[in-house]
């Protein structure tokens, strides 16, 4: 029985959605395949163990006051810290990070489980760390002549000192309405839509309170905000692309997780009287995911519309989302299932793919001569 361990919380500001995603796995796992354990980080950034605990709908971890300890380098690296000083082993086969956003998305979580030496499912660091970079993502995008918005990078310093200079930039190069987004966060977390240019530096200085830099990108004009999941490390799974349809103006944190008001459509129904859309929006998917070393699962977002710059309707790619939402409203899991994939199949397939690319990495030469 494979021994599977969910890491979850964390300290960014994504940390309820990871409760919830974590949960969400908990239920699905068939237990008669995996013994199951949790690892709770909370929004102080300390690791404590949690327990798995029966409730109305189901199962949940509920976080303990029991410190989680790892030894770099040893056979049995986790360790949990009982009364009376004594410490328990934790066995871990592999490990499902769940944290979402700073600080699990980014490629922390997998450095440190890279150095217990432990297979998990998911990218790798560098992956992980270059697609929660927007900035850095768009670049990408470009280099391969995957089509996105029109953006500008601005940093704390830069806006201190230049402010004026680059408001002007905005208006000329980007236009108003735009997004400035934080640069490096999820679930539309410091994402503002900003229609005036008297609203420009206002949502700047919003932005500014979660990330060291922001993006300021320009608007699709009443876009199709569009989905597409991919599953595996070489040969991939890709889904039909799906469509959100947001119950308020974009597809913001409330229209994600709070009203319950926003619908999808899988697949999108566009797609069935203009096929070469899908096949555009499945190419620039595959290419992105190849191309940055992704492996185990991801999430691409793409917008269909226009600009101002562009007047006609075009598709743009967005972002690459590597520790996408698992809970029972989110995309990735159910675009799967439309293409025949359970979630319960999903999470067996995850599982596989994380020790099929540990032990590829096991093959490698750690010596020179």
């Amino acid at each position: 029985m494979l021994k599977i361990c969910i890491i979850y919380g964390g300290n960014s500001v994504e940390h309820e959605i990871s409760i919830i995603s974590a949960n969400s796995i908990l239920n699905n796992l068939n237990r008669k395949n995996y013994k199951i354990s949790g690892i709770f980080i909370s929004k102080k950034g300390e690791f404590k163990e949690a327990k798995i605990v029966c409730s109305k709908k189901g199962i949940k971890f509920s976080p303990t006051r029991k410190d989680v300890i790892f030894s770099i380098g040893k056979k049995n690296p986790i360790l949990v810290k009982e009364l009376a000083n004594k410490e328990r082993k934790i066995n871990v086969d592999v490990f499902i990070p769940m944290v979402h956003g700073t600080g699990g998305e980014d490629g922390s979580i997998q450095g440190l489980i890279k150095l217990l030496d432990k297979p998990y499912v998911g990218s790798n660091v560098t992956s992980s760390a270059v697609c929660i970079d927007k900035i850095i993502t768009k670049r990408i995008f470009q280099n391969l002549g995957i089509r996105t918005t029109n953006f500008i990078e601005i940093n704390k310093y830069d806006w201190k000192t230049s402010k004026s200079k680059l408001n002007n930039l905005v208006y000329s190069k980007i236009k108003i309405p735009c997004f400035v987004k934080a640069a490096n966060l999820g679930s539309s977390i410091g994402v503002y839509k900003t229609k005036t240019k008297k609203d420009l530096s206002k949502n700047i200085n919003k932005a500014f309170k979660f990330a060291e830099k922001i993006i300021v990108e320009e608007a699709v004009m009443n876009p199709n905000e569009i989905e597409v999941s991919i599953l595996g490390n070489n040969k991939l799974k890709v889904s039909r692309p799906g469509l959100v349809v947001p119950s308020s103006e974009f597809y913001d944190y409330n229209a994600k997780y709070i009203d319950g008001k926003s619908t999808i459509e899988i697949p999108w129904e566009k797609i069935r009287k203009n096929p070469s859309i899908e096949k555009e929006i499945k190419k620039n998917a595959m290419l992105a995911y190849k191309s940055i070393g992704c492996s185990g699962m991801a999430r691409i977002d793409f917008l269909y519309g226009e600009t101002k710059n562009t007047k006609s309707k075009k598709l743009y790619a967005s972002e690459i989302n590597t520790i996408p939402g698992f809970t029972s409203i989110s995309m990735y899991p159910k675009l799967m299932k439309n293409v025949g994939i359970s979630y319960e199949k999903l999470l067996n397939e995850l599982i596989l793919f994380a020790i099929e690319k540990f032990k590829e990495e096991k093959k490698l030469s750690t010596k020179f001569i």
